[in-house]
């Protein structure tokens, strides 16, 4: 990938971040992390990713808050939401989430949802 596009990584379990962080890396992705909802929109807007994966139950502020503050940008980023709960991940489509994945994400389904959501 010449032009490497950026994904990022927020959920509050730091195994499942760096699974995702390898696997992402493996597929010529850079990939940001944050351990909670916190400051997410102002790492969107400074480095413009063009797809983040959300955990929806975190510490400190919740995915779905977070999902939502991002939905709200003029121009956001492709929002995946991700959940081992399947009923809060059905929940998420109707905020305007482009995706949702259920833990555990199989390398398959992930690489899936990427090629669907960023067609080169």
């Amino acid at each position: 990938m010449t032009n490497q596009q950026t994904i990022l990584v927020v959920d509050d379990d730091e195994i499942f971040r760096a699974s995702m962080r390898q696997a992402l890396t493996h597929l010529g992705y850079r990939v940001l992390e944050l351990p909670s909802g916190i400051g997410v929109r102002e790492l969107v807007e400074k480095e413009k990713p063009v797809l983040c994966l959300i955990d929806l139950f975190m510490d400190h502020r919740e995915g779905i808050e977070t999902l939502v503050d991002l939905k709200s940008m003029d121009h956001p980023p492709k929002l995946v939401a991700v959940s081992a709960n399947m009923e809060f991940l059905g929940i998420t489509k109707t905020l305007g989430t482009d995706a949702i994945l259920t833990k555990p994400i199989t390398r398959e389904r992930l690489e899936a949802t990427l090629t669907m959501l960023l067609p080169d």
